[in-house]
């Protein structure tokens, strides 16, 4: 037999076997006294997916339902996690990550706007996926932008070996000498506009055309001069 009582808005259940508590030193009549309500359960249906309780003066009873149903205000949804959110509220959130997943590359955000909400787009993947230019991927703790159509294997990874294909999504700033761009390799730079790397600033004398994996002490001279 099983007995139930909400504590802290969560249904904690104790089971009894010959009169004691599984596992446990209460009595059922202990348990009773402490307010403790037999909890009616019944046998779950082929198309339900989780279960819900509901209290009423003498005891809680079990109600299955199926994935589309939502949780009433009066009824208590439990897990061994701990105290949930409402099924409804949850598989909202969850259908709304999804959707957020699966359309933050249609969204066109700026850098700036893509890098506060990093964490919902796409981790890349070596296995075939179709990139398409613009579309940005999470690799290595970084947000990466793709240069150009291509398919996903193992030795395109978003790094500095794979410029031709992928640059770092990075704040965005001014390019002036007073907000200088941070220089982070694989990455475009552009004649007139600032950069800075390891606490160096440096001024584009030419635009690069492609992204450059060198540092920019490397390209004085070329593409840069220090300031």
């Amino acid at each position: 037999m099983k007995y139930g009582k909400l504590i802290n808005d969560a249904l904690e259940i104790k089971e009894f076997e010959n009169g004691m508590e599984v596992g446990g030193s209460l009595t059922e009549q202990q348990a009773v006294k402490e307010g403790y309500k037999p909890v009616c359960e019944v046998e779950q249906p082929s198309d339900a997916e989780f279960c819900v309780y509901k209290e009423y003066d003498v005891c809680f009873v079990q109600i299955w339902k199926r994935a589309d149903e939502e949780v009433q205000e009066d009824e208590i949804w439990t897990a061994d996690s701990g105290v949930m959110p409402k099924y409804s509220d949850l598989q909202r959130l969850k259908k709304d990550v999804a959707m957020v997943n699966e359309n933050i590359n249609t969204l066109n955000l700026t850098n700036n706007e893509a890098l506060e909400v990093k964490e919902f787009y796409p981790i890349w993947s070596a296995d075939s996926v179709e990139v398409k230019q613009g579309e940005r991927y999470q690799c290595d703790n970084l947000l990466w932008e793709a240069i150009k159509d291509h398919t996903t294997q193992a030795n395109w990874k978003p790094s500095l070996q794979t410029a031709s294909l992928w640059k770092v999504v990075d704040e965005e700033h001014a390019g002036t000498q007073e907000d200088p761009i941070p220089y982070n390799p694989p990455m475009e730079i552009f004649e007139g506009k600032y950069y800075i790397q390891n606490e160096v600033i440096y001024k584009c004398t030419r635009n690069s055309d492609i992204p450059l994996s060198h540092d920019l002490g490397a390209l004085v001279g070329t593409y840069v001069e220090t300031v």
